[in-house]
């Protein structure tokens, strides 16, 4: 089946496939940035463990207040290309110049370097992400259709942690011995940075050269106070952005700690990049699963359930016994909980599209950009604070990244940080997720008045 418009426009799965790039190369810029980056530069760099919270805190708000502007802009972008296409090209150029230098740092670098490189680095991903996920949301308003777009995006990104993950893996094995571990040190690091650096500009010019730009009704005037109203009456929105908020809030948490609980409380710090790329592959084998079940099922209760059943996983690390069979064990849990994180990612975009859809019968306006812009700035935000206040709770314990021997009450605060701070917060998201309103004849209905207004007013 060919996903299309509610036109009739039909996007071909290869146009479809060449949008998703930007999925990969996103999660390529942003999955070491949030997991690997703060921890390799308390432990490899001049900058301490509560400099860098601190700067990566500063960064992701900047970044998170950047979105909703870029998001305006997006929407009120008038070319030859669309309205979408030309973010992505100048973000795709920024992000390979921003990417050099935050993957290549000196060892004596410390807080201001770290600072504005991250923000070159976080202006790239909004000038990409955000246009990119209201272009998703213009090339079908159907309920089956959308939830397909979105797994594809998830299974795309999913790919991008695969890519970036599998490659120290690859490159420490006896296929390609480059590197003697797997570990993220300064060289390896160094390596994936020029991937990323050759990837960025590729990945944003094939959507733009081969995808359509899919169906987008002119506005004449727009402007924040448009957004505000339009997003005023949309209750459907802010439960979504309070879920949002919750699970970001858990995320931030849970990225910030997880490099360092694998390396100072479990010891597998050169299992970091086979653990996650055996999580990766996990995920992309449940993609298509959920994304069948979404398209069936009410996807909002698919995404709570996910939400649900990765955060009640999270405790079981702390049983894993010491010895050989720790790793396994722990692989055994990455897989399942990576499963369960699938049904978590899938429907996320879906669902903003029907916020917009609903916000647009209720005003008007269609402002896709400008709803994906504050998704962004909630998300951003909200990994923020939690990676901030998780670094901020580490040094409170007496965690230090940098040295060897760690006490028994650090690694203990370590894991309490790591483990129960993203359960709660994961499981209050899904409860709000489980009674959001727009079910799927709700959708429909509204999809049939949008497409009514269209006809009375060509």
């Amino acid at each position: 089946m060919e996903p299309s418009s509610s036109t009739g426009t039909v996007v071909r799965r290869s146009q479809l496939a060449a949008w998703s790039l930007v999925g990969v190369i996103g999660t390529m810029m942003m999955i070491p940035l949030n997991t690997v980056i703060p921890a390799f530069f308390a432990k490899y760099t001049a900058a301490s463990l509560a400099t860098v919270g601190l700067v990566l805190m500063a960064a992701r708000l900047y970044d998170a207040f950047a979105d909703p502007t870029i998001g305006l802009l997006s929407d009120r972008t008038r070319s030859r290309l669309g309205r979408r296409k030309p973010w992505l090209l100048a973000g795709g150029i920024l992000a390979a110049l921003s990417g050099y230098f935050l993957f290549n740092p000196h060892p004596d670098s410390g807080g201001i370097y770290l600072l504005i490189v991250c923000l070159g680095f976080y202006t790239a991903f909004s000038m990409m992400a955000v246009p990119h996920s209201a272009w998703g949301s213009e090339l079908s308003r159907n309920y089956s259709e959308r939830s397909a777009i979105s797994g594809l995006l998830t299974f795309a990104s999913v790919g991008g942690l695969l890519l970036f993950m599998g490659l120290p893996v690859l490159l420490s094995s006896p296929i390609l011995p480059l590197f003697e571990t797997a570990e993220m040190t300064p060289p390896m690091l160094r390596l994936l940075g020029w991937l990323l650096v050759i990837a960025a500009p590729i990945c944003v010019i094939i959507p733009v050269l081969f995808t359509p730009q899919g169906e987008v009704r002119p506005i004449e005037k727009m402007s924040l106070r448009d957004l505000v109203a339009s997003a005023r009456s949309n209750r459907p929105f802010w439960l979504f952005i309070a879920a949002y908020a919750l699970n970001g809030l858990a995320y931030g948490v849970y990225y910030a700690t997880t490099y360092m609980f694998l390396d100072s409380y479990m010891g597998l710090a050169d299992k970091f990049p086979l653990i996650y790329a055996t999580g990766a592959c996990a995920q992309m084998i449940s993609i298509p699963v959920w994304t069948k079940l979404a398209q069936r099922m009410e996807r909002h209760r698919i995404w709570a359930l996910g939400i649900g059943a990765f955060a009640l996983l999270l405790p079981l690390r702390l049983l894993i016994p010491e010895g050989d069979l720790a790793f396994p064990l722990l692989m055994a849990l990455v897989v399942a909980a990576s499963f369960a994180n699938a049904a978590s990612q899938v429907p996320q975009m879906a669902v903003l599209a029907d916020c917009i859809d609903y916000g647009e019968l209720k005003t008007g306006m269609n402002l896709a950009g400008s709803y994906y812009a504050w998704q962004q700035f909630v998300l951003k935000a909200a990994l923020a604070a939690g990676g901030g206040l998780a670094f901020f709770a580490l040094a409170a314990v007496g965690f230090d990244a940098k040295i060897e021997l760690h006490s028994q009450s650090s690694l203990v605060g370590l894991s309490i940080v790591h483990t129960f701070g993203p359960l709660v917060l994961f499981v209050a998201a899904g409860a709000l997720l489980w009674t959001f309103p727009i079910t799927r004849s709700r959708q429909a209905e509204v999809r049939l008045a949008l497409e009514a207004r269209a006809l009375a007013n060509p």
